[in-house]
């Protein structure tokens, strides 16, 4: 009997210092990117670098990337596909989103849109188009 309790004993100590893994926290990148040449670095590390003229998505956990505490920051950089076409004429645009998902709850930590309709008027388009977001990791 004795035996029975201590095992009872040991066992909730082993299930109640188990990490649950519901509860981690996820940071993760939402990239929707058209006629462009799209980079997108975590920390200075290059995570997504793609080109297309169709849309293209994708969705990234960037949690190994980033640092364990403190200032995080996220580049993206849009970028003509090729250097006789301007962005305007590709109607290239990224969008960028950095959520942050905890078990069912997602919070939207911040979102970048790169459009080139401010430069629409320009004589000379730009060659690339930058973002960035900067954030505290808990």
């Amino acid at each position: 009997m004795h035996r029975v309790v201590v095992l009872m004993i040991f066992s909730f100590f082993m299930v109640s210092f188990v990490k649950n893994p519901e509860l981690e926290v996820k940071y993760e990148l939402s990239l929707v990117a058209k006629g462009c040449h799209f980079q997108v670095m975590v920390n200075e590390k290059m995570v997504m670098d793609g080109k297309s003229y169709q849309m293209v998505t994708r969705n990234l956990n960037i949690n190994k990337e980033l640092i364990d505490s403190g200032d995080q920051k996220i580049d993206v950089k849009m970028i003509r596909i090729s250097r006789e076409m301007p962005l305007k004429s590709t109607q290239a645009y990224v969008n960028l989103k950095l959520e942050k998902i905890s078990g069912d709850s997602t919070e939207l930590i911040k979102e970048v849109k790169l459009p080139t309709f401010p430069y629409d008027d320009d004589e000379v388009q730009p060659h690339s188009i930058g973002g960035s977001i900067e954030f505290q990791k808990e």
